[in-house]
């Protein structure tokens, strides 16, 4: 396994495979299927991902390291709600609209510490780049026709708990001393019991109370479980724990910039095959300025990283 990942193309590959995967795949088990239960998909996820980092522990991949109790349950809790409001905001948005209001995280991210009393200076490149990334977002968003107030509610409270949870797992990292892998095997079995009693509280006990959390109201107990459901939650599972194995795969192998540029080129695809496969069908000239504004936002997004990243090397010469 280590000399697979020596190399970042094959393992870039399959992360682009699994990232753009995992999307489309989750979206066609809550939009097609009418398996609404995200809840009980995501723990099925924490379930797979878990048993799979024990393995690879337990073969000497990487080395166990815990964060202290406090931190690893909270960290477990704040994963929990951030991966839940990424899928349910999957479930009630078109892909395009879901994936293009991801690119606001990087700016949320600097509005958040600097409410929070962290005060790094950022370049007028960096400040003109995130610019023309909202200019692009904005564009994408207005010439989305499946917007909808439960929708953007959700995409909303996604970005801010994402950008805060990357926040904290950055810090708790740092502090702790753990890698990405330790972090994650660390926080899997927490997250997968979290998600376990929740799933049965709220998909099972009471389906009536997730209208308070914006979510469909449905009952576990109550759905009509077909074989190609089954198939789509194990296809679900699989792929979570290939994009996981493959994130840390190819983190350190490759450039700030390069990854950036992978990131936005999954953007595009995921929009493509999002519009090809699920989200209402709109007039050509109307999906061009929609495609024009998803090419603004990445655009602005890819300029960041370079101008950090140019940024960063001056600091250290």
């Amino acid at each position: 396994m280590s000399e697979w990942f020596s190399s970042a193309w094959p393992v870039g590959t399959v992360n682009l495979f699994a990232s753009v995967s995992i999307i489309l795949v989750n979206k066609q088990i809550v939009s097609v299927c009418g398996f609404s239960f995200i809840i009980t998909v995501l723990t099925l996820n924490f379930l797979t991902t878990g048993a799979f980092t024990e393995c690879l522990a337990r073969l000497g991949v990487f080395e166990v390291k815990h964060l202290p109790a406090r931190d690893r349950w909270l960290m477990a809790l704040l994963a929990m709600l951030t991966v839940l409001l990424n899928n349910a905001s999957n479930e009630a948005n078109s892909v395009g609209f879901y994936q293009i209001t991801k690119l606001l995280i990087v700016p949320t991210v600097i509005l958040m510490e600097r409410l929070g009393g962290v005060k790094n200076s950022y370049s007028w490149n960096i400040i003109l780049s995130l610019l023309v990334a909202a200019v692009g977002v904005a564009v994408a968003t207005v010439s989305d026709f499946q917007i909808n107030v439960r929708g953007s509610i959700l995409a909303v409270l996604s970005i801010l708990l994402t950008a805060k949870y990357q926040m904290w797992q950055g810090s708790k990292q740092h502090e702790h001393g753990v890698s990405a892998m330790q972090i994650t095997h660390s926080v899997t079995w927490p997250q997968a019991l979290l998600g376990t009693l929740t799933s049965l509280l709220l998909d099972v006990c009471f389906p009536s109370a997730k209208k308070a959390f914006l979510l469909p109201s449905k009952g576990l107990l109550d759905h009509d479980l077909q074989r190609d459901h089954v198939f789509w939650i194990v296809a679900c599972c699989l792929v979570a724990v290939v994009m996981n194995i493959s994130t840390y795969g190819i983190l350190g192998k490759v450039t700030p910039v390069t990854y950036q540029v992978l990131g936005q080129f999954k953007t595009c695809l995921i929009i493509g095959f999002g519009y090809l496969f699920f989200d209402t069908k709109v007039p050509a000239w109307w999906l061009a300025v929609r495609l024009c504004g998803v090419a603004i936002a990445c655009g602005g997004i890819l300029s960041y990283a370079i101008t950090k990243s140019k940024e960063q090397k001056q600091k250290k010469t």
